[in-house]
């Protein structure tokens, strides 16, 4: 699986295989990690044959890393999440409204919502499966399901609406 990597102003994307546990860079490298947590948020991670001591500190999907006394804000996102994010339609700045699509063709076999629900963030609205994975899909934000366009066994295709979100009252 992709994973999306921003460290200041710099982005980085890394390839992380769960088969064989490789990580690899942007170029295609390899690189040669071994991460171990020591407890208390306190890793030891060898990289690339050099030692460092980390401390590790998530907060909202943000993580901040202790290396060497510098303090280094990373923010780290998944290929699919970063999709959903993408294929989230927004209308303005202020959203009131927001239609789920869906990321990859696949079979809708849940749906965990109806319409007129109040959610919360992080709320899993439905659940796709494509390519034998199981894909969770989940609230971007606080609100209310205003039309569930799918129903479980449905096939769909990518970008087809899903559900559509409104703004809390």
């Amino acid at each position: 699986m992709k994973y999306f990597v921003k460290i200041d102003d710099q982005e980085l994307t890394f390839q992380y295989s769960e088969k064989d546990g490789t990580l690899s860079n942007q170029d295609n490298r390899p690189l040669e990690y071994d991460l171990q947590e020591l407890g208390n948020g306190c890793y030891s991670l060898i990289l690339n044959g050099k030692s460092y001591l980390a401390h590790i500190h998530q907060n909202d999907g943000q993580y901040e890393i202790i290396l060497d006394n510098q303090l280094i804000p990373v923010s780290i996102e998944d290929e699919q999440s970063l999709l959903v994010k993408q294929l989230t339609k927004h209308h303005g700045e202020e959203a009131t409204e927001q239609i789920i699509k869906a990321p990859i063709p696949g079979l809708v076999t849940q749906v965990l919502v109806n319409e007129g629900d109040t959610i919360n963030k992080d709320t899993t609205l439905l659940t796709l499966e494509a390519m034998k994975m199981e894909n969770v899909i989940k609230a971007p934000c606080n609100c209310v399901v205003d039309k569930v366009f799918v129903k479980g066994g449905e096939t769909v295709q990518q970008n087809q609406p899903l559900i559509e979100l409104k703004e809390k009252d």
